[in-house]
């Protein structure tokens, strides 16, 4: 089942049958994850009933939290997702994965249409000299070697060292892409791509550790479109760790178009077990 059609099955609710090759270790790569539940929520939204005879309105998506709760294997999952309010301006969702009865993530979203407001401020971190992404080579999916979902995200790094490198910075920058290129680049593959990096901070250990993501959030910036998304959308990334301590660590990342326009911020706590 192509990423295409795990979402559009997560759309309708129910059962998705997870393929072969999307996991990060022993569990699914949490981007994916997080795109099949703001996929339910979606569907869940185009599918209510307003109430008038008018057609529902999906607003742009503002923010995701998802709880990484247990690690689930590739194979059929449960997706579920249920409207907890819908306001003047905002509506608010829940979604939740199921593995064998066992709830493996949950999601909390808010969708906001545009509101007139007389405040606006620039974004204080500027996009970071990338480069030409054409210019570096992404990295490979090596067996038993990268993560297998290396097989459908191309990442070409820029800043920060490879993971378990026992670097001395926690920082990370680079692109990221799709190898295949979606009918139309929608909000789903954005969370794809937000999730694509390694944890910033695992690059310090010296040797291999487990490490995961323990909560994640995502906030939208842009509104993903075709007239400011293509569909091949390339990425930009740059993450730094804000702290680490005790086993967690802490990270916020942006995303930015080519054109230098943010994107994205995206927040985490990450469990380090090294």
């Amino acid at each position: 089942m192509s990423l295409t059609s795990m979402l559009e099955a997560a759309a309708r609710g129910g059962t998705v049958e997870v393929e072969q090759g999307w996991t990060q270790g022993r569990a699914i790569f949490g981007g994916l994850t997080g795109a099949l539940l703001l996929a339910a929520m979606k569907g869940c939204l185009r599918n209510r009933d307003t109430g008038d005879g008018s057609a529902p309105v999906v607003h742009p998506l503002r923010s995701i939290t998802v709880s990484f709760i247990g690690p689930a294997t590739t194979g059929p999952v449960e997706v579920d997702a249920e409207i907890l309010r819908v306001g003047s301006n905002v509506v608010q969702c829940q979604a939740t994965v199921r593995q064998e009865g066992a709830i493996v993530a949950t999601a909390l979203a808010a969708f906001g249409k545009h509101r007139q407001s007389s405040i606006s401020v620039a974004p204080a971190h500027p996009m970071p000299a990338l480069g030409d992404p054409t210019a570096i080579e992404a990295f490979p999916y090596i067996e038993k070697l990268t993560p297998e979902f290396y097989r459908f995200v191309e990442l070409r790094q820029v800043g920060g060292q490879l993971p378990f490198s026992g670097s001395e910075t926690a920082d990370l920058s680079g692109w990221a892409s799709l190898r295949e290129t979606p009918e139309r680049f929608e909000e789903e593959h954005l969370v794809v791509l937000a999730d694509a990096w390694p944890p910033a901070p695992i690059q310090m250990l010296d040797g291999f550790a487990p490490g995961s993501s323990l909560t994640w959030t995502l906030e939208l910036i842009a509104e993903v479109g075709p007239e400011a998304f293509p569909a091949d959308s390339m990425l930009g990334y740059a993450a730094a760790t804000d702290t680490a301590r005790d086993g967690y660590a802490h990270t916020h990342a942006m995303l930015w178009r080519p054109d230098g326009e943010l994107v994205a911020i995206s927040r985490q706590t990450i469990t380090v077990f090294g």
